[in-house]
């Protein structure tokens, strides 16, 4: 309630409500700088709201810090961290006793089985930190093989997980990750218009507030916030 958060005295959030129960998927949209990235982040924790209450399962909080909400998190940021670990230590982070077969399987789900061929010691290859050098796709890549590969954590924060990804390879992409989201809450920021299509629910954002919350059919019906939206992204991929 109220959220409120801002970059050395320039608001990012203002005024920020949200209710959200159970299992859904919450798509978040909005133009560059609309306070998308800063939710999410404030969401998983990385961020202390300057002002406003926050309500987890009953239990009142400054942070999104209680370690029963952050043990449930998967968190995909645009540009994902690689450790300084071999490949199948970075996929298994958050489950470290997973099987060869599984992180195997992870890989060829999240589209990394060429990269895997093109290591010198396969699933042993050191990574992150002045070793094999990746492209913002294969991060991203590896940061989703990640979420396939733990069914036990069921929060989803996804900030842009496919911005590095050509428009062909993420709607590939794009038919493996919605099976990952099903049975679990997600918060899924993106400027891709199609991903709209999938969520349960939609927050669009501008100037670090939330101006518009619904379906996807209330918002289209409602000829609003995400209407113009919609209309201004279209017109800037025409030009």
């Amino acid at each position: 309630d109220q959220l409120a958060f801002s970059y050395e005295e320039k608001a990012a959030l203002t005024d920020i409500n949200l209710n959200v129960t159970g299992f859904k998927k919450i798509g978040i949209i909005g133009l560059s700088g609309s306070g998308k990235s800063t939710l999410i982040n404030t969401l998983s924790g990385f961020l202390v709201p300057d002002s406003g209450e926050i309500t987890l399962g009953g239990a009142q909080t400054t942070a999104f810090r209680q370690a029963s909400w952050q043990e449930q998190l998967i968190y995909i940021p645009q540009n994902p961290y690689i450790y300084r670990l071999t490949l199948q230590e970075n996929i298994a982070f958050y489950q470290p006793t997973a099987t060869k077969e599984a992180v195997l399987k992870a890989i060829e789900v999240a589209g990394l089985t060429e990269l895997l061929a093109e290591l010198p010691q396969g699933l042993d290859t050191m990574l992150g930190e002045g070793e094999r050098h990746l492209s913002g796709g294969q991060a991203q890549r590896i940061a989703l093989a990640r979420a396939f590969l733990d069914q036990q954590r069921k929060i989803l924060l996804f900030d842009e997980p496919t911005a590095h990804l050509d428009i062909e390879t993420e709607v590939a992409l794009k038919e493996r990750m919605l099976p990952l989201m099903e049975n679990r809450l997600v918060f899924f920021a993106t400027h891709r218009l199609h991903w709209m299509e999938e969520m349960d629910e939609i927050i669009v954002m501008d100037q670090g507030r939330i101006v518009e919350q619904g379906t996807l059919a209330q918002l289209q019906q409602k000829q609003g916030a995400f209407t113009e939206l919609v209309n201004g992204m279209r017109r800037e991929q025409l030009e």
